[in-house]
């Protein structure tokens, strides 16, 4: 390195040699002190002025660039650009059917997505299962009005869940005294005018003379919407005395007009759901003490109530000196145990139940599970009651996703609803339980039972598609 004092500029020299290079330039450079830019010094008899550096500087770096007089204006690409025509804007539909007709296409496909498929699926499996087994049931019956409606309730009740899963649940909510007052009228007008009005059968049922609908059932559905409507609005106040005692009046007015028909089935059902919705709203424990005081209270008047059949029922569980011979009282539970037997573990097979083929009466209503055990054997059955396990999750997992409680107290309700029923007729057909007249959801003949069924999971489904929004949801 040498300072050169000729120079006006004080500049220093450093000579580079790189081998094996062929860019002259880069063989020989000096470094300016003052702009610490990089020049060519090759054969420079003197050091280059900081103008003239910087000049040498872009010629080598951006070539040359002739009738421009900045030198600092960086290079021109050399890559050619290949222009590609722009996209189409798509653009709205003129005519207002084809708006429309977009609009709805668009809303349907939003309400797939929303809705659980394998829930519906499982819905669907049960339906289908119930249509085989009713039919086997009353093969010998020389009517095929049973499969008939069986499958008439069967897509009519798939098409109710589509149907209601479009409906916003929450908008009948404030008007849960009037859903009341209607229940409290369908059922007294049971009373009144349905038939069996004796001391021995029960006033459930009402002729349209095509057909025979029982309005109990669908008064589950009204009862579990009016009181998880009441839940919702007095949830903060709940385990106040006057908003326990009026909910209260709200399920003993329903449970007592159908306690006046007698039905001592729906009556449990009731009960079982009007405990646990009230559970779920986080009701204080020492009410459900002081209603398990009033009804031991209770209970000799209700036993009362009760006409002498429905008694005998009760206690054939608790007396083995009750019809010993099982020709009574007891011949539709022991048939029902007798085919779970025969049917051992994979059944006699499909339409070839010993039991099932016979003059058994209620193998294709109360007693169905029987008749699935026997040509299904135990694989049949508790492949059915691992459907029903899994129908309570889903619907337990669509409360729990649920952000409004509304939703919540409905899932919840209609969860108990089917788990009360379920346990009662499958511990009917295993001789645990009274034979009260209780349904198998789904699979169970009766138009009434099946479309209260499908009209639940319908609400449920609602829930599953009517979520709250938010701003940041």
């Amino acid at each position: 390195m040498s300072e050169n004092t000729n120079s006006k500029f004080k500049t220093t020299k450093k000579i580079v040699k790189t081998a094996n290079s062929s860019d002259p330039a880069q063989q020989f450079y000096g470094v300016n002190l003052i702009t610490s830019s990089k020049i060519n010094t090759e054969n420079s008899k003197r050091l280059l002025t900081p103008i003239e550096a910087e000049r040498r500087r872009s010629l080598i770096m951006y070539g040359s660039h002739d009738g421009d007089s900045s030198i600092r204006r960086m290079r021109r690409p050399t890559k050619k650009l290949s222009l590609r025509p722009a996209p189409v804007v798509p653009t709205a539909p003129k005519s207002a059917a084809e708006i429309k007709k977009n609009y709805i296409k668009t809303r349907l496909k939003d309400h797939f997505e929303l809705i659980d498929k394998q829930f519906v699926l499982i819905v669907a499996i049960l339906s289908f299962l119930g249509i085989f087994t009713v039919y086997s049931a009353t093969l010998t019956y020389s009517s095929k009005r049973y499969i008939i409606i069986q499958i008439a309730a069967a897509v009519a009740g798939l098409a109710i869940i589509a149907f209601m899963s479009f409906l916003d649940y929450r908008q009948f909510a404030n008007k849960y005294r009037i859903v009341i007052l209607i229940n409290a009228a369908l059922l007294l007008f049971t009373f009144f005018f349905g038939e069996g009005v004796t001391n021995e059968t029960n006033a459930n049922w009402i002729n349209l003379g095509f057909i025979k609908i029982q309005p109990s059932e669908f008064a589950k559905i009204l009862f579990i919407y009016s009181f998880a409507a009441h839940l919702y609005f007095v949830r903060d106040r709940i385990n106040k005395l006057f908003t326990a005692m009026t909910l209260f009046l709200h399920a003993i007015l329903i449970i007592g007009l159908t306690l006046l028909q007698k039905d001592l089935g729906t009556v449990t059902i009731f009960f079982f759901i009007f405990i646990v919705m009230c559970f779920a709203a986080n009701l204080n424990i020492w009410y459900f003490i002081a209603g398990l005081a009033a009804t031991v209270v209770a209970s000799p008047f209700i036993w009362e109530k009760l006409n002498p059949f429905q008694q005998q029922r009760i206690l054939v569980l608790f007396d083995s000196s009750i019809d010993p011979e099982g020709v009574g009282i007891r011949y539709q539970t022991l048939r029902g145990m007798t085919a779970i037997r025969l049917g051992g573990l994979t059944g006699s097979g499909f339409t070839k139940g010993e039991i099932t083929q016979s003059n058994f009466v209620a193998k294709h209503t109360d007693m169905i599970f029987s008749t699935i055990c026997e040509e299904f054997g135990f694989i049949g059955g508790a492949a059915v009651l691992l459907l029903y396990i899994f129908l309570i999750i889903k619907i337990i997992q669509i409360a729990i996703r649920c952000e409004n409680p509304l939703g919540c107290f409905i899932c919840t309700g209609v969860a108990a609803m089917f788990v009360i029923q379920i346990v009662e007729n499958v511990g009917m057909c295993l001789g645990v339980m009274p034979v009260i007249g209780i349904t198998l959801p789904f699979i169970s003949y009766g138009g009434s039972s099946a479309l209260s069924s499908y009209i639940a999971i319908g609400m449920v489904l609602s829930v599953c598609t009517h979520k709250d929004k938010a701003f940041f949801g």
